[in-house]
């Protein structure tokens, strides 16, 4: 594929625009004046003389001259005009002196039909006097909406009087501004490269106008596109008003002073220095007392050419100059009423609004002074124009000496030079390279090239180079006055609007406009970038791509595709390409097998033919690969053959063989058989129940798809072919699946036998033979076709005998077996290949194997009968795929499983007592069933107290790893709260039977997990001298306050009452964990294993996740037993120290410190190791003990004012509290009286009454009881007052008049002698209440007495 220059438009009325723009150069000017002078010439009658006919050809001679320049003014005129294209090519605009033309693209109506381009409109732009065009351009902006599309485009011109403009597509004026009162030499748009194929950061979006004194006026491209986006919907709306509020256009102004003359620049992207290069600069400029900023600033890197220097380098550090802000509204004012341009021909008189100025001289903002970093310096020579390429990595210089020189900037050397090319005009075009191949390739991987294209006009040539060092890839003739128009701009506002979806296929780079009106493109390949060596390598790719296009195009095999194919496969030059298309004629499907066989032989004829044009090694290699090719085929359709003819044996079995046939084909004990045919028939049952729950594809109408492609990519196909009966190689890089569907295309239909077939052994080893495969590959094949899907039944145990029996003893390799069988997770299927292998193997012990394989398949059945919460969880999928014998019986110890199945078993959440509990068959579930075979195999691993230690365990820790992590919670979750887990574990720990696990355990959890969090708890409190907020104890604990108390609660109330009865209730038989011996053999294996041999194909086998194990690592049963005894007193005291902490928590109790509660002894008993035993005793001094008082008093007292009165108190609260009350040695007389006290007060008489029962000191009750009734008679008196008036009524005069003296001056002080409230009740009540307090007084205490039954008279009073 060559480079080609194809037309894609086409100016259909450049005539018309050129008799709009230069009226002068209309053809009739020239031949007017020609027939004039013609005919004046022809009018005279006289006789011509000598003198008369030199004149005549005098005129003639200047005549014709005239006319000559006048027909080339009209071909150049093209180049004197004023031309800006839009990157999408949708817009045209041509503009000369004040007038300009508009054209727009026609839509195309077919993908092969041009999108010529027609005039729009023309108008005159004048706005002040001696105004003309110096500079125009087309910018598209960029749509919100639309992200893949330009929303529409923006027309920029520049103008001798300074004066920018911008207009729409129509000719509205959206925006004017003066930056500079000089003449505005061009204008250069910077916008956001479309494309991922580039190694510079997002560069901003910025206008360049360039100014004749060396004045360039630099605008934000973010407030370009925001000011235009609100200018063009304020003309959408025909509203000449800008709010105050609108987008100002901001911009930075620099001078070139450094710089005699500045003829052209360009822009060269935002960049930040390296640290040497900013010491460098530094020094250079600020001497040794320069400043070194920390971090390196950002530049803007600008390039000017001209004279005096040649070429300069300026680096604009951001912040050095404050972008100044324009007056909108004002500037908006200056063109008010200068929009909607007509859109008719310029033979009709355009309306165009009249123009009011404002009489104002506009603000000018002076430049800043632009230092330049360093420059090129040549006095003779001076630059003409510079483009930079899209990679702003390269810079391309065009001269006064016709030179075209390529600079680097980033190192500011000339790197390249091209000579004669005078008044060149220059372009930069960057290539993708196709990704058709490797769709998947990212965006960083793929790769860019970049061309030069070179127009030079006196030789009439465009030529493409190469950048930086690349050859000449094409040149083409051109007409004399063509222009090529480098578009060094894209789309405004491309990044900050957000559309990332935008194409570099979408914009042209370099197009060619003949002055014919035709506009061209370049369409170049990616691979001309590749050196002279590579051509021949890019030729054959284009070949292979168009053979690849042609067999994707077809869909079945004829003869036209095969010619075509022939033909493309005579143009490849070298070797390795025909290797390639046989590869792709290997994997289309539908060619046939004869046909892909026709080519090959094609091929290797023509190798043998042609050998001495080639290198010898490349013919061998290919003649190599074609013999292969050919071997395979004749292996392939022979297996094809016989498949065809056993078709109806490929069918599934449905039944499951008998048990009797299990045991007698596998001379099997009766043991054997029990255990192994119901591991058999259960795994048959779940098929069954679940091919009625789901649909199942027939795997064998699958593998029939088995491809010749396919089959052949699996074997190594360069290897030499020394005779025909070389056995073939697979691939040592072959992955499992392709190496199972491999085996399973070879064995399928032998497996499938049944009975009733003669000479089976015969032809099955004739059929081995024929393959032509290594006997240990065809063992490997076999067995992994079978164990890489589910249990595969067999129609006949008898036939699968004959065929692994065969199998076997073509077998070199007998260890591999047994490491194929360990490392599968198929187990049942192992299972049964290794109690076939055993018959013939008597030599070798493999009892171990199938006790292994057995419990493996008891492990998975098991795995996967524990239901999961989450149906759509994977990690189900991930964990059975790692559960092999290698894994959990070579690998790693017994607590390895333990640790998977008790994880699955929390998961799950699972009842404890699921665990214990021993069911018939007739109400197991399926869970039960599996764990009840799995503790017939491993009955020491599964015990009950085993499960509960190891799932109290595992749950306490998926409780503290989800409160670590609880920014992200772990998966094992399951969306449970930690409270859950800590739940669940603490009922796990509850089930266990055994006192001495249970103590062991306790302690092994408490120093673990629970003692850090009571720690942190007690030491913030003691700390704040209060309850921590919640978002403390989130950050603190990261539990909040409500999980705080729980977490208190269980702690309190459930685990801590366990432990210490486990401690004091301890029987004396300490336990013994034994471990199953399909572990113990660990260490025999392990050392007789040492030179195992490897399987050749290194993919074979899935590297499990999972570490190995430490030997030396300490078990979780090792770990139980050997804590010490604990200490009961200790473990008493942390359990009081808990309670407290939960009643402060959980009850809000303010200005008490746990600590305060304990002498010096006791707090430093806190947190030690509980096998220790420091002094801890509760008989505490007398402070002490008050304030322990004090504590219960106010936590009985905040209880009754929590609790909701309208229901009923629960009893057990106090007995916890008097329970620890008496354990910390405070009087329970005293608490008692205090419960019994408030619940009078609170008005539950008839739990009081009961409580007094228990009381001995029954004196000291009736004086605080006195006191409650006092208040209540108190609040009855105070009820008969009505307090809207100040006159009493009779009855509460009477009531006054019978109160004595005494009695009304303690009722006024019984307030402050109770620190609680006393709720009103009914007269009865307090009636009883005094009948009962008279009894209780001492006879001896008159006054109280005499007060009981005053208060009693009192009563009989209210009642009346």
């Amino acid at each position: 594929m060559a480079c080609s220059l194809s037309t894609i438009s086409t100016i259909d009325d450049l005539s018309r625009i050129r008799a709009v723009l230069l009226p002068h150069l209309l053809n009739t000017i020239g031949d007017n004046d020609y027939q004039t002078t013609d005919t004046d010439a022809t009018e005279d009658d006289e006789i011509p003389t000598s003198e008369s006919v030199a004149r005549t050809a005098a005129l003639l001679s200047t005549q014709g001259k005239k006319k000559k320049k006048l027909s080339d003014k009209r071909h150049e005129w093209l180049r004197e005009c004023h031309l800006a294209f839009s990157p999408i090519l949708n817009l045209l605009v041509v503009a000369f002196d004040q007038q300009i033309v508009v054209s727009t693209a026609r839509n195309k109506t077919s993908n092969y039909e041009q999108s010529n381009f027609i005039a729009a409109f023309d108008t005159r732009l004048q706005v002040e006097s001696n105004e003309r065009i110096t500079s125009v351009l087309c910018l598209p902006i960029a749509s919100n909406t639309k992200r893949s599309s330009p929303e529409w485009t923006c027309i920029i011109v520049g103008f001798t009087t300074g004066y920018v403009r911008m207009y729409t597509e129509d000719g509205t004026l959206l925006f004017s501004q003066i930056f500079h009162d000089e003449l505005v030499v061009q204008l250069k748009c910077h916008t956001q490269f479309p494309s991922h194929v580039r190694s510079l950061t997002e560069q901003p979006d910025e206008l360049y106008i360039q100014y004749r004194s060396s004045i360039l006026v630099v605008v934000d491209g973010l407030s370009l596109y925001q000011l235009l986006k609100v200018c063009r919907d304020h003309a959408l709306k025909s509203s000449n008003i800008i709010s105050s509020s609108s987008p100002q256009l901001s911009f930075k102004k620099w001078g070139f002073h450094d710089q005699n003359q500045v003829f052209d620049f360009a822009p060269a992207g935002l960049i930040t220095d390296n640290k040497f290069d900013q010491f460098c600069v530094a020094s250079m400029t600020g001497g040794y007392q320069a400043q070194i900023r920390s971090v390196p600033p950002l530049f803007t890197r600008l390039i000017t050419i001209g004279a005096d220097p040649y070429c300069n380098f300026y680096y604009c550090a951001e912040g050095a100059q404050m972008p100044h802000l324009t007056e909108v509204a004002a500037a908006l004012a200056d063109k008010v009423k200068t929009s909607f341009i007509s859109a008719v021909s310029r033979w009709m008189p355009t309306k165009q609004a009249s123009v009011t100025s404002d009489p104002r001289k506009p603000k000018i903002e002076s430049e800043t002074k632009l230092d330049s970093r360093f420059g090129i310096r040549d006095l003779r020579r001076h630059g003409e124009k510079i483009i930079v390429s899209p990679g702003l990595h390269i810079a391309a210089v065009c001269d006064s000496f016709g030179r075209i020189i390529l600079y680097d900037i980033q190192r500011g050397i000339a790197i390249r030079i091209f000579k004669g090319y005078r008044e060149a005009e220059i372009g930069f075009i960057q290539i993708e390279e196709s990704t058709a191949r490797d769709v998947t390739m990212s965006l960083s991987s793929r790769k860019s090239a970049l061309f030069l294209v070179i127009h030079a006009p006196k030789r009439q040539l465009v030529e493409i180079w190469g950048c930086q060092q690349g050859a000449r890839v094409a040149a083409f003739n051109v007409s004399k006055n063509s222009r090529l128009v480098y578009l060094e701009h894209y789309t405004l506002g491309w990044s900050s609007s957000g559309s990332n979806s935008s194409k570099l296929s979408q914009y042209k780079q370099c197009i060619l406009l003949e002055e014919n009106g035709e506009i061209k493109t370049f369409q170049i390949p990616f691979h001309l970038i590749l050196s002279d060596r590579n051509n021949q390598r890019a030729h054959d790719i284009m070949i292979v791509r168009q053979v690849r296009r042609l067999l994707k195009d077809a869909n079945e095999d004829h003869d036209s595709l095969k010619n075509d194919i022939h033909q493309q496969i005579k143009r490849l030059i070298s070797l390795e390409s025909q290797s390639e298309i046989l590869d792709l004629l290997f994997h289309t499907d539908y060619l046939d097998l004869s046909t892909i066989r026709m080519f090959l032989d094609e091929i290797l004829i023509e190798t043998e033919k042609n050998s001495h044009h080639h290198n010898p090694q490349e013919c061998t290699h290919l003649q190599d690969f074609c013999n292969n090719a050919l071997n395979l085929l004749n292996i392939y359709t022979m297996i094809e053959k016989y498949r065809n003819d056993h078709a109806e044996y490929l069918s599934k079995n449905e039944k499951l063989f008998s048990k009797e046939e299990f045991q007698n084909e596998l001379e099997l004990t009766d043991d054997e058989t029990n255990i192994y045919y119901q591991l058999f028939e259960r795994q048959y049952n779940q098929q069954i129940s679940s091919t009625k729950k789901k649909v199942h594809f027939n795997e064998n109408k699958i593998q029939k798809n088995f491809t010749f492609g396919q089959f052949q990519s699996m074997f190594i196909s360069s290897r030499h072919i020394h005779s025909i009966d070389d056995p073939l190689e697979i691939k040592l890089t072959i992955n499992s699946d392709d190496f199972s569907h491999l085996g399973s295309y070879l064995f399928s239909s032998w497996l499938s036998h049944n009975n009733n077939i003669e000479n089976f052994e015969e032809n099955f080893r004739s059929y081995l033979q024929s393959i032509h495969l290594k006997n240990d590959d065809l063992v490997l094949l076999c067995l992994h076709s079978l164990l890489s899907i589910s249990f595969h039944l067999p129609k006949s145990l008898h036939i699968w005998k004959q065929i692994f029996s065969i199998l076997y003893s073509i077998n070199n390799n007998k260890i591999l077996l047994k490491t194929t069988m360990e490392k599968t997770t198929n187990g049942l299927t192992a299972l049964l290949l290794t109690l076939i292998f055993r018959l013939y193997d008597k030599k070798n012990n493999s009892s171990l194997l199938i006790r292994r394989l057995s419990a493996l398949v008891a492990i998975q059945n098991l795995y996967s009968s524990i239901k999961h919460h989450d149906e759509h969880d994977q990690s189900d999928d991930s964990i059975l795929n790692q559960l092999t014998v290698e894994t959990i019986f070579i690998k790693n110890r017994h607590d390895y499983l333990l640790e998977i199945i008790t994880r699955r078993i929390v998961e799950a959440n699972i009842e404890p007592n699921w665990l214990t509990l021993t069911f018939n068959d007739s109400t197991q579930n399926l869970f039960q069933s599996n764990l009840s075979i799995c503790r017939q195999i491993l009955p020491h691993s599964f015990e009950p107290t085993v499960l509960l230690i190891y799932s109290c365990w595992i749950s306490m820790i998926m409780w503290n790893k989800q409160l670590i992590s609880a920014a992200n919670p772990t998966s094992l979750s399951l969306n449970r709260t930690p409270n859950d887990l800590f739940n669940l574990s603490i009922k796990f720990y509850n089930h266990i039977q055994i006192g001495i696990i249970q103590q062991n355990l306790g302690t092994l959890l408490w120093h673990t997990y629970l003692r850090s969090r009571i720690v942190t708890l007690t030491q913030l409190i003691e700390k704040i001298g209060k309850i921590p907020k919640d978002r403390l104890c989130y950050k603190e604990l990261r539990l909040n306050e409500k999980d705080l108390i729980y977490f208190l609660e269980q702690l309190s109330k459930n685990f801590f009452n366990t432990f210490i009865e486990s401690i004091y209730n301890q029987l004396n038989e300490i336990p013994i964990f034994n471990v199953d011996d399909v572990w113990q053999t660990n260490t025999i294996d392990m050392s007789s294993d040492q030179s195992e041999p490897v399987s050749p194909f290194i993919n074979l086998y899935s590297n499990s996740s999972i570490s190995e194990q430490n030997d030396q690592q300490t078990t979780l049963l090792e770990l139980v037993m050997e804590q010490k005894p604990a200490n009961g007193h200790l473990v008493l005291h942390h359990d009081k120290l808990i309670h407290i902490l939960y009643y402060l928590m959980n009850y809000h109790i303010k200005l008490v410190k746990p600590f305060s509660l304990f002498d010096s002894k006791g707090i430093h008993a806190f947190f030690t190791d509980l096998h220790s035993h420091p002094l801890v005793t509760d008989d505490v001094d007398g402070t002490i003990s008050n304030r322990r008082q004090l504590f219960f008093s106010r936590l009985l007292n905040i209880i009754f004012e929590q609790h909701d009165i309208t229901k009923q108190f629960d009893e057990k609260i106090f007995d916890h509290i008097l329970r620890l009350s008496t354990d910390m040695l405070v009087d329970h007389e005293y608490i008692r009286r205090h419960y019994i006290s408030l619940l009078y007060a609170y008005n539950y008489d008839y739990l009081a009454m009961h409580e007094e029962n228990r009381i001995h000191d029954r004196q000291a009750l009736a004086f605080q009881l006195l006191t409650i009734a006092g208040l209540r008679l108190n609040y009855m008196i105070e009820d008969n007052v009505d307090s809207t008036t100040t006159k009493l009524s009779s009855k509460a005069l009477e009531i006054r008049a019978k109160i004595s003296s005494t009695l009304k001056t303690w009722l006024g002080s019984l307030s402050t002698l109770v620190d609680y409230k006393v709720q009103p009740c009914n007269l009865e009540a307090i009636e009883t209440m005094l009948t009962r307090i008279a009894c209780y007084l001492p006879q001896t205490n008159l006054s109280l007495s005499n007060l009981a039954q005053e208060m009693v008279g009192l009563v009989h009073l209210l009642k009346r």
